[in-house]
């Protein structure tokens, strides 16, 4: 698949996610756990992706947050390439009006990420980026800014989950960047939060539990437009998730979290 037609699908499925979102308020909404929503919309957005994918790559596999893993029935489980899809990231704010939600969409080829793109429907905004040919930020080339920044004015984006101990992994790196100076920013949308620190908004983004499809386009879209991440979530993390972080590399140490805390 191109790059023009991967992102022709995010579009499409943003003006469906848009069309939803119009009309939240009469949304079917179930709840898979505290804090932890799903409604029609991001189902059916999902679905919206995956029949464009499998028109254009039927080989593919697919794995996406509403449906999981699934292969096409020409690729038997055994595709060289699987598309992880996120339909609405920030469905909580979706749902609440709160205009900060996004669509990923990254393909994975013979186990790293080789294509990523992230769709801010509000705003018609496209991060996209290619292995090794760097990020792109509505068509046109992009890296982050080459003037270093110091932790005492730094801005720093958290998220956080209900599960595990995840809130207090959070608020425990929250603190040791608050004694370093900086301040910390939290938008309810993994992808919101990376794309924030991809463009500049913010200085980097840490959450100690994600899923692929919430954080492998950012990762991918990150490095190459000059920040640094943590390992990927490929191979075993593709379907347990793991802990993410992004940052400039001036303040990447300063933003991980020490692997032995996980």
């Amino acid at each position: 698949m191109q790059r023009e037609q991967a992102e022709a699908i995010l579009r499409e499925a943003g003006e469906l996610a848009l069309s939803y979102f119009s009309q939240r308020a009469s949304l079917r909404v179930e709840r898979k756990a505290r804090q932890d929503l799903v409604s029609e919309a991001d189902r059916n957005v999902e679905s919206l992706i995956r029949r464009r994918i499998q028109a254009l790559c039927p080989d593919d596999g697919l794995f996406g947050e509403e449906f999981g893993l699934a292969a096409t029935s020409r690729s038997h489980g055994g595709a060289a390439c699987v598309w992880v899809i996120d339909p609405i990231d920030g469905t909580t704010n979706f749902l609440r009006g709160i205009p900060e939600f996004a669509i990923t969409l990254c393909r994975v080829t013979d186990g790293g990420p080789d294509m990523g793109l992230i769709y801010h429907p509000l705003r018609r905004e496209m991060l996209f980026a290619a292995k090794g040919q760097g990020a792109c930020r509505n068509g046109v080339r992009y890296q982050i800014e080459s003037t270093p920044v110091t932790a005492d004015n730094a801005v720093l984006g958290l998220g956080y989950n209900l599960k595990s101990d995840n809130a207090q992994r959070a608020i425990s790196i929250m603190g040791r960047w608050t004694e370093a100076g900086c301040v910390t920013r939290q938008t309810g949308s993994a992808a919101v939060g990376l794309s924030q620190a991809i463009i500049g908004l913010t200085d980097g983004f840490y959450e100690p539990q994600l899923n692929s499809w919430d954080a492998l386009a950012g990762q991918l879209i990150a490095t190459e437009a000059g920040l640094r991440s943590s390992t990927f979530l490929c191979g075993e993390r593709l379907t347990r998730g793991g802990p993410v972080w992004i940052a400039r590399p001036e303040l990447f140490d300063l933003v991980r979290e020490e692997e032995t805390a996980w």
